[in-house]
Protein backbone atom coordinates (compact mmCIF):
# COMPACT_ATOMS: atom_id res chain seq x y z
CA UNK A 1 0.00 0.00 0.00
CA UNK A 2 2.81 2.26 -0.05
CA UNK A 3 2.67 3.36 3.95
CA UNK A 4 5.64 4.17 6.18
CA UNK A 5 5.11 4.37 9.59
CA UNK A 6 6.53 7.56 11.88
CA UNK A 7 7.98 5.85 14.23
CA UNK A 8 8.26 9.33 16.41
CA UNK A 9 4.44 8.92 17.18
CA UNK A 10 4.84 7.23 19.92
CA UNK A 11 7.44 9.61 21.34
CA UNK A 12 4.89 12.85 20.45
CA UNK A 13 2.06 11.41 22.16
CA UNK A 14 4.56 10.59 25.53
CA UNK A 15 5.39 14.31 25.31
CA UNK A 16 1.98 15.13 25.05
CA UNK A 17 0.98 13.10 28.16
CA UNK A 18 3.90 14.59 29.96
CA UNK A 19 2.62 17.86 29.50
CA UNK A 20 5.59 18.85 26.93
CA UNK A 21 3.83 21.37 24.08
CA UNK A 22 3.75 19.04 21.06
CA UNK A 23 5.85 19.65 18.40
CA UNK A 24 4.74 17.89 14.66
CA UNK A 25 8.20 16.17 13.89
CA UNK A 26 9.58 15.62 10.52
CA UNK A 27 11.25 12.21 10.66
CA UNK A 28 14.51 12.91 9.60
CA UNK A 29 17.99 11.59 11.17
CA UNK A 30 21.59 12.31 10.88
CA UNK A 31 24.44 10.92 10.04
CA UNK A 32 27.88 12.44 11.46
CA UNK A 33 30.71 11.89 9.43
CA UNK A 34 34.33 13.01 9.41
CA UNK A 35 34.74 15.95 6.91
CA UNK A 36 38.37 15.01 6.27
CA UNK A 37 37.23 11.76 4.31
CA UNK A 38 34.82 13.57 1.86
CA UNK A 39 31.83 12.24 1.12
CA UNK A 40 29.80 9.52 2.78
CA UNK A 41 27.71 8.45 0.35
CA UNK A 42 29.87 5.61 -1.11
CA UNK A 43 29.95 3.54 2.16
CA UNK A 44 28.19 0.38 2.78
CA UNK A 45 27.38 1.64 6.40
CA UNK A 46 25.23 4.83 4.95
CA UNK A 47 23.75 2.56 2.26
CA UNK A 48 22.63 0.60 4.77
CA UNK A 49 21.45 2.78 7.44
CA UNK A 50 19.25 4.65 4.68
CA UNK A 51 17.90 1.80 3.75
CA UNK A 52 16.64 0.67 7.17
CA UNK A 53 16.21 4.07 7.90
CA UNK A 54 13.52 4.56 4.85
CA UNK A 55 11.69 1.33 6.07
CA UNK A 56 10.84 2.49 9.62
CA UNK A 57 9.53 5.73 7.88
CA UNK A 58 12.85 7.97 8.39
CA UNK A 59 14.97 9.82 5.72
CA UNK A 60 18.54 9.91 6.22
CA UNK A 61 20.72 12.95 5.90
CA UNK A 62 24.54 12.96 6.27
CA UNK A 63 26.28 16.26 7.93
CA UNK A 64 30.26 16.53 9.12
CA UNK A 65 30.68 17.08 12.04
CA UNK A 66 33.62 19.03 12.06
CA UNK A 67 33.23 21.20 8.81
CA UNK A 68 36.08 24.17 9.43
CA UNK A 69 32.88 26.09 7.92
CA UNK A 70 30.37 24.92 10.31
CA UNK A 71 30.61 25.86 13.70
CA UNK A 72 28.96 23.15 16.61
CA UNK A 73 26.73 26.05 17.08
CA UNK A 74 25.69 26.71 13.78
CA UNK A 75 25.37 22.68 13.03
CA UNK A 76 23.09 22.61 16.83
CA UNK A 77 21.07 25.15 14.74
CA UNK A 78 20.89 23.15 11.34
CA UNK A 79 19.91 20.07 12.76
CA UNK A 80 17.13 21.63 15.10
CA UNK A 81 15.67 23.83 12.49
CA UNK A 82 15.23 20.78 10.50
CA UNK A 83 13.53 19.09 13.35
CA UNK A 84 16.43 16.24 13.68
CA UNK A 85 15.84 14.26 16.51
CA UNK A 86 18.67 11.36 16.52
CA UNK A 87 21.85 11.04 15.25
CA UNK A 88 24.00 8.16 14.04
CA UNK A 89 27.47 8.77 14.46
CA UNK A 90 28.98 6.92 11.50
CA UNK A 91 32.27 4.58 11.76
CA UNK A 92 35.68 5.36 10.89
CA UNK A 93 38.95 4.75 9.98
CA UNK A 94 41.24 5.62 12.91
CA UNK A 95 39.93 6.72 16.69
CA UNK A 96 37.74 9.77 17.09
CA UNK A 97 39.19 10.95 20.56
CA UNK A 98 36.02 13.62 20.75
CA UNK A 99 34.02 15.08 19.04
CA UNK A 100 32.28 18.57 20.58
CA UNK A 101 28.73 18.94 20.07
CA UNK A 102 26.15 19.93 21.99
CA UNK A 103 24.13 16.44 22.50
CA UNK A 104 21.72 16.28 25.00
CA UNK A 105 18.48 17.06 23.01
CA UNK A 106 19.53 14.11 20.65
CA UNK A 107 18.76 10.37 20.56
CA UNK A 108 22.57 8.72 20.06
CA UNK A 109 23.86 5.90 18.49
CA UNK A 110 27.27 5.24 17.08
CA UNK A 111 28.82 2.61 14.37
CA UNK A 112 32.06 0.79 15.73
CA UNK A 113 34.46 1.30 18.73
CA UNK A 114 36.31 4.09 17.30
CA UNK A 115 34.66 7.01 18.79
CA UNK A 116 36.16 7.93 22.20
CA UNK A 117 33.87 10.90 23.33
CA UNK A 118 31.37 11.41 24.05
CA UNK A 119 30.68 7.26 25.67
CA UNK A 120 27.41 7.46 23.69
CA UNK A 121 25.55 3.95 22.83
CA UNK A 122 27.14 1.87 20.03
CA UNK A 123 27.16 -1.65 17.89
CA UNK A 124 29.98 -3.08 16.93
CA UNK A 125 31.01 -6.70 16.13
CA UNK A 126 32.36 -9.49 18.91
CA UNK A 127 35.29 -9.89 17.72
CA UNK A 128 36.92 -11.15 20.99
CA UNK A 129 34.56 -14.23 20.84
CA UNK A 130 34.93 -14.51 16.99
CA UNK A 131 38.98 -14.46 17.98
CA UNK A 132 38.96 -16.63 20.40
CA UNK A 133 36.87 -19.44 18.17
CA UNK A 134 39.39 -18.84 15.34
CA UNK A 135 42.87 -19.47 17.64
CA UNK A 136 40.65 -23.01 18.76
CA UNK A 137 39.72 -24.10 14.89
CA UNK A 138 43.36 -22.91 13.56
CA UNK A 139 45.00 -25.92 16.36
CA UNK A 140 42.33 -28.48 15.01
CA UNK A 141 44.01 -27.67 11.25
CA UNK A 142 47.27 -28.67 13.41
CA UNK A 143 48.64 -24.92 12.64
CA UNK A 144 51.02 -24.87 15.38
CA UNK A 145 53.08 -21.64 15.20
CA UNK A 146 50.31 -18.60 14.65
CA UNK A 147 51.38 -15.17 14.37
CA UNK A 148 49.38 -12.10 14.41
CA UNK A 149 50.66 -9.17 12.34
CA UNK A 150 48.38 -5.83 11.74
CA UNK A 151 48.06 -2.40 11.63
CA UNK A 152 48.34 -0.74 14.88
CA UNK A 153 45.47 1.56 14.00
CA UNK A 154 43.03 -1.19 13.03
CA UNK A 155 43.78 -2.87 16.24
CA UNK A 156 43.00 0.41 17.96
CA UNK A 157 39.88 1.05 15.75
CA UNK A 158 38.28 -2.43 17.26
CA UNK A 159 39.41 -1.56 21.08
CA UNK A 160 42.36 -3.88 20.53
CA UNK A 161 40.15 -7.17 20.09
CA UNK A 162 42.86 -9.05 18.35
CA UNK A 163 46.09 -8.18 20.56
CA UNK A 164 44.18 -8.96 23.88
CA UNK A 165 42.48 -12.56 22.10
CA UNK A 166 45.68 -13.37 20.26
CA UNK A 167 48.26 -12.89 23.55
CA UNK A 168 45.77 -14.80 25.42
CA UNK A 169 45.62 -17.93 22.79
CA UNK A 170 49.72 -17.63 23.30
CA UNK A 171 49.37 -18.05 27.24
CA UNK A 172 48.16 -21.74 26.19
CA UNK A 173 50.89 -22.61 23.64
CA UNK A 174 54.28 -23.95 24.21
CA UNK A 175 56.65 -21.50 24.73
CA UNK A 176 58.98 -22.99 21.55
CA UNK A 177 55.94 -21.97 19.52
CA UNK A 178 54.99 -18.17 20.48
CA UNK A 179 55.48 -15.68 18.19
CA UNK A 180 56.41 -12.19 18.96
CA UNK A 181 53.23 -9.59 17.36
CA UNK A 182 53.91 -8.20 14.28
CA UNK A 183 51.52 -5.09 15.49
CA UNK A 184 53.33 -1.67 13.79
CA UNK A 185 52.08 1.72 12.37
CA UNK A 186 55.00 3.55 10.95
CA UNK A 187 56.64 0.33 9.55
CA UNK A 188 53.65 -1.58 8.68
CA UNK A 189 54.63 -2.05 4.98
CA UNK A 190 56.18 -5.27 3.14
CA UNK A 191 59.89 -4.70 3.79
CA UNK A 192 58.91 -4.83 7.46
CA UNK A 193 56.62 -7.50 7.66
CA UNK A 194 58.54 -10.06 5.69
CA UNK A 195 61.50 -9.43 8.11
CA UNK A 196 59.33 -10.22 10.92
CA UNK A 197 57.81 -13.47 8.75
CA UNK A 198 61.40 -14.89 8.22
CA UNK A 199 62.75 -14.24 11.34
CA UNK A 200 59.84 -16.02 13.08
CA UNK A 201 58.59 -18.63 10.41
CA UNK A 202 54.48 -18.99 11.39
CA UNK A 203 53.00 -21.56 9.85
CA UNK A 204 50.08 -19.30 9.79
CA UNK A 205 49.21 -15.23 9.68
CA UNK A 206 46.00 -13.84 11.29
CA UNK A 207 45.94 -10.14 9.80
CA UNK A 208 43.78 -7.56 8.71
CA UNK A 209 43.25 -6.55 5.67
CA UNK A 210 44.69 -7.46 2.42
CA UNK A 211 48.53 -6.27 2.58
CA UNK A 212 49.76 -10.01 3.98
CA UNK A 213 48.80 -11.61 1.58
CA UNK A 214 49.78 -9.28 -1.75
CA UNK A 215 53.19 -9.22 0.27
CA UNK A 216 53.19 -13.14 0.57
CA UNK A 217 52.14 -13.71 -3.68
CA UNK A 218 55.05 -11.16 -4.17
CA UNK A 219 57.33 -13.00 -2.35
CA UNK A 220 56.51 -16.41 -4.10
CA UNK A 221 55.10 -18.28 -1.13
CA UNK A 222 51.94 -19.87 -1.62
CA UNK A 223 49.10 -19.92 0.91
CA UNK A 224 47.74 -22.73 2.19
CA UNK A 225 50.76 -24.68 1.23
CA UNK A 226 53.63 -22.82 2.17
CA UNK A 227 51.42 -20.73 4.83
CA UNK A 228 48.05 -20.20 6.23
CA UNK A 229 46.41 -17.17 6.17
CA UNK A 230 43.06 -15.42 7.82
CA UNK A 231 42.28 -11.64 7.35
CA UNK A 232 39.83 -10.40 10.32
CA UNK A 233 38.30 -8.31 7.87
CA UNK A 234 39.12 -8.30 4.12
CA UNK A 235 38.70 -5.24 1.84
CA UNK A 236 36.18 -6.09 -0.12
CA UNK A 237 36.61 -5.30 -4.35
CA UNK A 238 40.70 -5.51 -3.69
CA UNK A 239 42.62 -8.13 -4.83
CA UNK A 240 43.73 -11.27 -4.03
CA UNK A 241 39.95 -12.80 -3.41
CA UNK A 242 40.86 -15.76 -1.23
CA UNK A 243 41.46 -14.74 1.42
CA UNK A 244 39.68 -16.73 4.85
CA UNK A 245 37.81 -14.11 6.95
CA UNK A 246 35.25 -13.03 9.04
CA UNK A 247 31.59 -11.79 7.49
CA UNK A 248 31.90 -8.27 8.34
CA UNK A 249 28.63 -6.62 7.18
CA UNK A 250 29.29 -2.57 8.23
CA UNK A 251 25.60 -2.34 6.38
CA UNK A 252 24.40 -4.85 9.29
CA UNK A 253 26.04 -2.69 11.69
CA UNK A 254 24.51 0.05 10.59
CA UNK A 255 20.99 -1.28 9.93
CA UNK A 256 21.21 -2.65 13.80
CA UNK A 257 22.43 0.63 14.56
CA UNK A 258 19.25 2.56 12.86
CA UNK A 259 17.23 0.25 14.67
CA UNK A 260 18.44 1.21 17.99
CA UNK A 261 17.86 4.70 17.29
CA UNK A 262 14.50 4.29 16.61
CA UNK A 263 13.82 3.03 20.37
CA UNK A 264 15.75 5.91 21.55
CA UNK A 265 13.28 7.91 19.81
CA UNK A 266 10.26 5.94 20.36
CA UNK A 267 11.14 6.11 24.41
CA UNK A 268 12.05 9.33 24.77
CA UNK A 269 15.63 8.80 25.01
CA UNK A 270 18.21 11.57 24.62
CA UNK A 271 21.55 13.01 25.18
CA UNK A 272 24.55 11.10 26.41
CA UNK A 273 23.71 7.68 28.71
CA UNK A 274 25.04 7.66 32.24
CA UNK A 275 26.30 4.04 31.61
CA UNK A 276 26.90 2.98 27.92
CA UNK A 277 25.54 0.18 26.65
CA UNK A 278 27.61 -1.90 23.41
CA UNK A 279 25.69 -4.30 21.30
CA UNK A 280 27.82 -7.00 19.89
CA UNK A 281 26.74 -8.79 16.97
CA UNK A 282 28.68 -12.35 16.10
CA UNK A 283 29.76 -13.11 12.10
CA UNK A 284 30.35 -15.94 10.26
CA UNK A 285 33.74 -17.45 9.12
CA UNK A 286 34.36 -17.72 5.31
CA UNK A 287 36.62 -20.20 4.88
CA UNK A 288 38.18 -20.59 0.81
CA UNK A 289 41.66 -21.26 -0.32
CA UNK A 290 44.05 -19.41 1.91
CA UNK A 291 43.79 -22.26 5.27
CA UNK A 292 44.78 -25.90 5.20
CA UNK A 293 40.88 -28.30 5.86
CA UNK A 294 40.55 -30.43 8.76
CA UNK A 295 42.10 -33.09 8.50
CA UNK A 296 39.22 -35.90 7.50
CA UNK A 297 39.58 -37.83 11.29
CA UNK A 298 38.98 -34.48 13.04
Amino acid sequence: MGYKPNPLVTANMAAMRSGRRHITVEAILAYFYDYANGTPYTLPSLKGARGRAAELGFALEAFPYNDPDVTPRRLLSILRNRNIQGILIGESQIPIPHIEFEWEDFALVSIGYTLQSPRVDRIGFDHAEKLSQLFQDLSIRNYKRVGLAMSSDLDNRVSHSPTASYLSYQFEQHSSDKIPLFLERDRWNKAAFLEWFHRNNPDCVVTVGNDAMNWLIDEGIRCPEDVGLFSIWAIEGEPPQNHSDFNVSLELLAKTAIEELADRLNSNTRGIPLRRLSILLSSDRVYRHSLRPVAANE
